[in-house]
């Protein structure tokens, strides 16, 4: 009895198989027999145990329940993900500060070039 690693190439995950050998007499050889054991933490190098089964899970659960199940390689990509968030939302929180600033600075222009044209309307009306 061996454990067996396979290493899936497109997501880099490392799948572990209990292998034993089997004789099979009618070939007259040894086959493995593979029993499915989990993943490998990228990190540590240990175990993660899981069901070994595809699909839904069995069970009388409602259908707008929805079940959220995080592993330690998910959770560093939602650490990731998060503080990559946090700093995206930090920059556009100052844009739009710096933009209402902007927007602060031509109302003011507006509000001067309104009066000074009032101003200079009323100075025509006088002289006529």
């Amino acid at each position: 009895m061996s454990i067996v690693r396979y290493v899936n190439k497109k997501t880099g995950q490392v799948a572990l198989y209990e292998s034993t050998s089997h004789y099979d007499p009618e070939t007259k050889q040894s086959r493995p027999i593979r029993k499915y054991l989990g993943i490998e933490d990228p990190e540590t190098g240990e175990l993660i145990p899981t069901a070994g089964k595809r699909g839904r899970k069995k069970g009388s659960k409602n259908k707008n329940t929805v079940e959220i199940s995080v592993d330690k390689e998910s959770n560093t990509e939602y650490k990731y993900l998060v503080e990559s968030l946090k700093k995206e939302n930090e920059e556009k929180d100052k844009k739009i500060k710096e933009l209402k600033e902007k927007v602060e600075l031509l109302e003011g222009y507006l509000k001067r070039l309104n009066q000074m044209s009032k101003t200079m309307i009323d100075a025509l009306n006088q002289e006529k």
